[in-house]
Parts: structure tokens; C-alpha cells; sequence
């Protein structure tokens, strides 16, 4: 008996002393921070992680803080660009509590953060996009005409400070996921962007044009060049194959004037007769007196 009334007793005393390590002791985990409250009164914030002591509840209360990255979708509205045209942005917030005192006095919960970044991103959302035009968001041109970073850095920075400084929240990126139209809209902006295309093309056609035309007139020039070189090393070329055929014809001459006479006067009569032809001429003129007598034997050609 006396040895279970031991036991009983250690046992409560035991299960006294976890509920009071319970009550008074805590721990902050590595992706927490924490506020402790005395009679609702913030009197300490833990930012390290480890183990802690307070007093039992409910005169001192811990109110845990995650602070690790946050991702929240803002919910969907028409903006106004600058231009008067309405667009709806879907946006995306990436955010962390910085401040957890300020976070608790400001907000208290992730899900009232939610409902405060909801209306400060999408403020500055439309006041930023009512500074630029719509052809600035969606255009055919070059992407440097495309202003969606700079938009979201402007967003970024104008939510960043409200919400540091009001709830205690770092805002360290807001991007923008797609740019979509009313339906009222989305025939207009398809006509305007047939349009770019149109104009482009035609530029694009008429730069085409000019450098054709700008190679035909280059070509052209040289073939000028080229025909005319080719023209003069072809007049040059005859005028000494010309020279040539009367340095031979002349020293043919004179080596055997009357050899030269009568291959000269064969010539003739292969270029003037042929098996068609039919001539009636006095056959005592040269050279066709060769087709009667033939050549005169006393004509010897002496080498």
C-alpha cells in the first residue's frame, strides 16, 4: 500500500512538473518569431530561435509569427491605362513578416495580411498603370517597347514602403502573370495589333525594295566596269593578233613573193567558190586563171 501511494505521488508530482514546464516554458522554431504578451500588453520579441521562459497563462501569452515566404495571388480588377483603355493585370505578391510587433499590432494573421496586401498592391497597381499606355503593355514592336519590368520594379517599390512601414511586411517581389482584356476590348486590340503588323510589314517590304535596288545599281555599275575592261583587253588582244598576221603575212612576202602571191590567190577561191556556185568571168584574170592553166612551172620556190 505505502508503495503505490509512492508511486501515485511521484507520478503527480511528475505530471505537475511537465504541466508546469508546459506553462512556462516555450520554444521558438527556426522559421518563427514570436511576441509575448502580458495581459494582451506586447512585453518581449523573440527573433532568435531556441528555448524560452514566461509565465503561465494567462498572464503571459506567446503568439507565434511564421516568417518564411509568402505567395498570394491579389484578386482580379480592370485598371485604366493612360491611354483610357481597360485592362485586367492578374499580379502575384511575394512577402515575408519583417516586423513581428508591428505585424501583430497592425494585422495579427496571415489571412487579415492577405486582405491588407490585397488592397495596397492592387492601389498601386492602377495608380502605376495609369501612367502608361496600353501599347507599353502588349505590342508587336521590339521588347525594349514593352515596359512589364519596369511596371512591376515601380509596383514593388510603391507597395514595398507602405507596407513596411504600416504592417511590419517586406514585400521583395510583384509580378505581373498575364495581361488580359474585357471582352469589349479584345476586338480593338486585335485590330490594332493587325494594324502593326501591317505597318511593319510594309517597312519591312519597303527596306527590301531599297537594298534591291541598291545591289541591282551596284551591279549594274560593275558590269559597266567589267564590259568595259573586257572590251578594251579585247580591242588590244585584236589590235596585236592584227599586228601579228602582218608581221607574218609581210615576212611571208618577202621570203617568197610569188609563193605568197599564189596561197594568197588559193585563198581567194576557197572563200569565193563552193560547190553551188556558179560565176561567169573572164578566166585570163587572176585568180582564175589558175583553174585553166594551173600553176606556172617556172614559179619554183627556192628554200
Amino acid at each position: 500500500m505505502k508503495t503505490s501511494l509512492i508511486l501515485r505521488i511521484l507520478l503527480t508530482v511528475v505530471l505537475g512538473l511537465y504541466l508546469l514546464a508546459f506553462m512556462v516554458a516555450f520554444q521558438v522554431r527556426q522559421n518563427e518569431k514570436a511576441v509575448v504578451t502580458r495581459f494582451g500588453k506586447p512585453v518581449h520579441v523573440i527573433i532568435d530561435p531556441g528555448l524560452y521562459m514566461k509565465w503561465p497563462w494567462p498572464i503571459e501569452t506567446v503568439n507565434r509569427i511564421d516568417v518564411r515566404l509568402n505567395f498570394y495571388e491579389v484578386r482580379l480588377s480592370e485598371a485604366l491605362t493612360k491611354d483610357r483603355r481597360n485592362v485586367i493585370v492578374p499580379v502575384f505578391v511575394a512577402w515575408r513578416v519583417e516586423d513581428p510587433l508591428k505585424f501583430l499590432e497592425a494585422i495579427g494573421t496571415v489571412d487579415n495580411a492577405r486582405n491588407k496586401l490585397d488592397s495596397l498592391v492592387s492601389s498601386a497597381k492602377n495608380t502605376i498603370l495609369g501612367t502608361y499606355e496600353f501599347k507599353q503593355l502588349v505590342s508587336a514592336a521590339s521588347e525594349n517597347d514593352v515596359k512589364i519590368p519596369e511596371i512591376e520594379e515601380k509596383v514593388t517599390a510603391l507597395s514595398s514602403e507602405q507596407a513596411r512601414k504600416s504592417f511590419g511586411i517586406e514585400i521583395q517581389q510583384i509580378g505581373i502573370e498575364r495581361i488580359t482584356l474585357p471582352e469589349a476590348n479584345t476586338g480593338y486590340v486585335f485590330e490594332r495589333m493587325r494594324a502593326e503588323r501591317s505597318q511593319f510589314a510594309e517597312r519591312y517590304l519597303a527596306e527590301g525594295r531599297q537594298q534591291a535596288d541598291a545591289i541591282k545599281s551596284r551591279v549594274n555599275a560593275q558590269k559597266t566596269v567589267i564590259l568595259a575592261e573586257a572590251q578594251k583587253t579585247a580591242e588590244i588582244k585584236r589590235g596585236e593578233a592584227e599586228a601579228e598576221a602582218a608581221r607574218i603575212y609581210s615576212k611571208a612576202h618577202s621570203q617568197s613573193p610569188t609563193l605568197y602571191l599564189f596561197l594568197r590567190e588559193l585563198e581567194t577561191l576557197k572563200k569565193t567558190i563552193n560547190p553551188n556556185t556558179t560565176l561567169v568571168l573572164d578566166a585570163n584574170q587572176a585568180p582564175f586563171d589558175l583553174l585553166r592553166t594551173g600553176p606556172n612551172p617556172s614559179s619554183t620556190v627556192k628554200q
